[in-house]
């Protein structure tokens, strides 16, 4: 209960952290995920080795036991007890091996590039919802202005069209996710905002390595009423930009900054770029 409730708390925490207070500079567009399902399946298959070998030793062990009871000459018994899991476990490897393929095989397509066919799919439902026919490529583009101009008034287009079927269960849901997980029913959950824009600056350099395109940081000390900093400023700024503006040591020696209204940033603020 108590190691329940720690991780229930662990969880708020780490949550919070990521929503707010990490800045992760790598963007892996989604990558992740499917590299940690491959990390998955080579737990899974070691897993499942070392237990057919387990019980291969197991069904090939043998003992010495009377043959007559308590009484009479031994002889050699072989132990057959872990034949039945080591044949299921078998089992259980080919099968982990054909879902495996079955899985690559299906998420191979999405990983490197968008199928033509979840974008036509997209034009036909905006086609749909704005009362367009069922065509493909009718008024794509007025669909899409008028889908973000929807978004702009804080309504979701896909909320507004009738649900392709009606809301499963749990275990229908979990075994025909072909269905009940498809395209359009994971698109009403997906937030429908306005692409995003980029200056020019941005799109020119978006594809170029950092260490080409990213400038020189600048090291933000606080200022104290000594004069430290200030001469720290202008014998590194020498060699390395460096500044003491915005922020200070207060009675206590502790680093205060900004006018405290929020408007005013740091001088080392940097906007994230939201690809």
């Amino acid at each position: 209960m108590f190691a329940a409730i720690g991780l229930y708390f662990f969880y708020f925490a780490f949550r919070y952290n990521m929503l707010y207070v990490y800045n992760a500079d790598i963007d892996t567009k989604g990558s992740v995920y499917p590299r940690a399902l491959q990390q998955v399946f080579v737990g899974l298959y070691i897993a499942e080795v070392c237990l057919i070998g387990l019980f291969a030793l197991a069904s090939g062990g043998s003992s010495m036991a009377p043959a007559n009871g308590k009484s009479g000459p031994d002889v050699q018994v072989y132990s057959r007890g872990a034949l039945g899991p080591l044949i299921l476990m078998i089992i259980m490897l080919v099968f982990t091996a054909l879902y495996h393929i079955s899985l690559n095989s299906a998420m191979a397509p999405h990983l490197e590039a968008l199928p033509k066919s979840i974008a036509a799919e997209e034009e036909r439902l905006l086609a749909a919802e704005h009362g367009e026919g069922n065509g493909y490529h009718n008024g794509a583009a007025a669909n899409k202005e008028a889908a973000h101009e929807s978004v702009a008034e804080g309504n979701n287009p896909a909320l507004n069209h009738p649900a392709p079927h009606k809301a499963p269960n749990f275990f229908t849901k979990w075994l025909r996710p072909d269905i009940y997980c498809d395209y359009e029913t994971l698109r009403r959950i997906a937030p429908q905002a306005d692409p995003v824009e980029y200056s020019h600056e941005i799109a020119s350099n978006a594809y170029y390595n950092p260490a080409i395109t990213s400038e020189l940081g600048i090291i933000w000390i606080p200022r104290d009423p000594l004069g430290i900093s200030r001469e720290e400023v202008r014998d590194t700024g020498k060699v390395l930009p460096i500044t003491d503006e915005g922020a200070h040591l207060d009675e206590k020696n502790s680093i205060v900054w900004g006018r405290g209204d929020g408007e005013d940033l740091p001088p080392i603020y940097e906007e994230k770029i939201h690809y």
